[in-house]
């Protein structure tokens, strides 16, 4: 009705573009081009990425691989250089009490000194594992391949540097040409190798989520144990980070 009194007999125009443009853009433009072009915060099941940083013309939904790595968060963006129209006005009518957001993404926290892994520890890093993850690529990953980078010289250091991102890539994304490329490079460098195999390895303990919780720290303490065990330094500082985790009292008392 604002559209028909603003503008009249146009308005209908108007307001029909209103009600078609985020349907249209969002599963048209953004599930096809959102699966092939744009940038990856998170590993997530599926190809989806973001197309922008900054999501303004459909919602918020330029921001792609966000919304399909927390599809139940009302936030979608989340790096501080990320923007969300959508959050924008939620928090908007927050302030007036017109609108709550019933999730924003997974309820975890960091504890200072923390240096035990319980079960508050393990409920934590599998609820944020996708979070988790880009901080192993990040943290444990990255520095890694470019000290490798600055140890096997020229002749090499094109093989490590192709390999770099199927270190961390989602499996079911990985071409059948890209697992032999990778497994040549990990058989002639066993650091890059062993910390691959450890995030297979985390990986296959998250995959167990729906069993019994003590069998799920039982299996994380010994990821931990084996790689402090493993004389890889970036490991070592990752596992004291993942032994900081926990969820945040509150969020327990809710559940």
């Amino acid at each position: 009705m604002t559209n028909v009194v603003l503008f009249g007999a146009i308005g209908l125009t108007v307001w029909a573009v209103q009600m078609l443009w985020i349907p249209v853009l969002a599963a048209g433009v953004i599930n096809g081009i959102g699966h092939f072009w744009g940038y990856r915060n998170f590993e997530c099941g599926d190809a989806a990425r973001n197309i922008s940083p900054w999501g303004i013309l459909i919602g918020g939904e330029e921001l792609h691989n966000n919304h399909h790595t927390y599809p139940n968060s009302a936030k979608l963006s989340q790096k501080p250089w990320e923007f969300d129209i959508g959050w924008f006005w939620i928090r908007l009518f927050s302030l007036f009490r017109l609108a709550r957001a019933r999730s924003t993404g997974p309820v975890v926290a960091r504890v200072p000194g923390k240096a035990a892994l319980d079960i508050d520890t393990a409920w934590a890093v599998l609820n944020d594992r996708f979070r988790i993850m880009a901080k192993y690529a990040e943290d444990v990953v990255t520095p890694l391949v470019e000290q490798e980078l600055a140890r096997v010289g020229e002749a090499r250091s094109s093989a490590v540097r192709s390999v770099r991102r199927l270190l961390c890539r989602e499996e079911s994304l990985v071409s059948d040409a890209g697992r032999r490329e990778r497994a040549l490079v990990l058989a002639e460098q066993p650091v890059l190798n062993t910390v691959y195999e450890f995030k297979q390895r985390l990986i296959a303990v998250w995959a167990k989520r729906g069993g019994n919780a003590e069998e799920l720290l039982r299996e994380l303490r010994q990821w931990c144990a084996d790689a402090e065990a493993s004389g890889i330094e970036a490991l070592n500082d990752f596992v004291r980070e993942l032994k900081s985790y926990s969820v945040p009292r509150l969020a327990l008392n809710r559940g």
